[in-house]
């Protein structure tokens, strides 16, 4: 015999292939539910999916790594040389360090706005 008074009348389901019933009994056990009703309910009405698009950070990564790596060559050539002081090889370092440091909070930046 069925409730009258349940608060919850409208059944929903979906099927899904053994591959994905693993990944949601895993993600189950790591959020730490056992109740399958109870977390497909949370995920599908306060879950989130996210896509994070970092192709623009990852192409300025790579050409600020193409720097660095020029910039190493020329202060390794400069240092052999003698010619250069190392107060000012100091210096580029430290901008190199910073530039990268900007990539990184970038990242974080972008990440917060997505969670």
């Amino acid at each position: 015999m069925e409730k009258q008074n349940r608060k919850r009348d409208i059944q929903l389901v979906f099927k899904v292939t053994e591959k994905e019933k693993q990944l949601i009994q895993e993600k189950m056990r790591l959020c730490g539910m056992t109740n399958f009703r109870a977390y497909a309910r949370a995920m599908a009405t306060k879950g989130y999916i996210v896509n994070i698009d970092f192709s623009e950070i990852k192409n300025i990564a790579a050409e600020l790594q193409k720097i660095d790596v020029n910039i190493r060559q020329i202060l390794r050539h400069a240092d052999k040389s003698g010619d250069f002081y190392t107060e000012d090889s100091e210096k580029i370092r430290s901008k190199m360090c910073d530039n990268w440091a900007m990539v990184r909070k970038e990242m974080r930046e972008m990440l917060k706005l997505t969670l």
